[in-house]
């Protein structure tokens, strides 16, 4: 009989082993991909960071964004990574405590930013910046009444090497006074030689009064290329990311799956051994009473 259960014990302690091993390893990817996702939601908040400190000005010039109906993409990734950051961590201690509830929602959660992500990266890839041209304001025609406008105009057309809101010729007709800085430049406009006074931060190098080279790129197509030029960036580190996040929810389940797995053995086992407890004292409660049985007929017979 020993040689029969003996096999059985070593089979069962193989089996349980195994779906140990099975759960560990699952936990350990899930953890590395966890960590992963908390380094890469803080690297898109910094990133994002730097990005809106930089250009943080030029959404002065995005008309919807004043009333925030419109989102920079800088902005949109400090949001996403701030997400990320918060999720990752009920995937990190769902892990340590093998909660289900936990991973769960985890996964549930993920597959959630990877929805929104996806449209995100779909609509960076499909931007229309003849669309997004409506959104820009460029308010040429109060730079010499407004003080704030001219500063904000001279930062964009110097950062950017761009001059006027459609072109240079904004500038034309302008009565400049002496606290603007301007030179003087010369362009041919239909076939005639023109001269013009325009902004000195139109202009790439100049002299004391005169303009030899200016920028020639209109400031509202310099500011939509360098829109999309961030939506294209974040659109790759999204496509990336959302690989990432895809084997962190299939991880997230697996892990999930075997949890359960192991609770439901270990209540199995935890249920077996009880029977077998409750069995072995019924078993113990009959031997008494047979042997009292026994004594009993004997001292009748005696």
């Amino acid at each position: 009989m020993a040689a029969v259960t003996a096999p059985n014990a070593q089979k069962m302690h193989f089996t349980k082993t195994e779906g140990e091993y099975n759960m560990k390893s699952i936990r350990f990817l899930l953890l590395m991909i966890t960590t992963m996702f908390i380094i890469i939601s803080g690297l898109m908040v910094v990133m994002g960071i730097s990005v809106y400190s930089h250009y943080h000005s030029f959404s002065f010039f995005y008309e919807s964004a004043k009333t925030g109906r419109f989102l920079t993409p800088s902005v949109l990734c400090i949001f996403l990574g701030l997400a990320m950051f918060i999720v990752s961590f009920f995937g990190f201690f769902g892990s340590l405590k093998q909660s289900t509830c936990m991973v769960n929602l985890y996964a549930f959660v993920l597959a959630l930013i990877l929805l929104i992500k996806l449209t995100i990266v779909i609509l960076a890839f499909t931007m229309d910046t003849n669309l997004i041209m409506k959104y820009v304001d460029i308010p040429v025609w109060d730079y010499v009444n407004d003080p704030e406008i001219s500063d904000e105009i001279d930062s964009l057309q110097t950062s950017l090497g761009c001059c006027g809101s459609n072109s240079y010729m904004d500038y034309v007709g302008m009565e400049f006074t002496e606290k603007h800085s301007t030179v003087v430049v010369s362009k041919e406009v239909d076939g005639d030689l023109v001269t013009l006074v325009i902004p000195s931060s139109c202009c790439v190098s100049n002299g004391d009064a005169f303009c030899t080279r200016m920028y020639s790129t209109s400031c509202k197509t310099a500011l939509v290329n360098l829109l999309a030029q961030n939506a294209i960036v974040i659109g790759v580190l999204g496509v990336s990311v959302m690989f990432i996040q895809l084997l962190g929810i299939v991880f997230a389940l697996l892990l999930a799956r075997c949890i359960r797995k192991m609770k439901s053995e270990r209540a199995l086992m935890a249920w077996k051994i009880r029977e077998q407890m409750i069995m072995a004292r019924a078993a113990e409660e009959s031997a008494k009473d047979n042997t009292l049985n026994i004594g009993h007929n004997e001292i009748s017979v005696a």
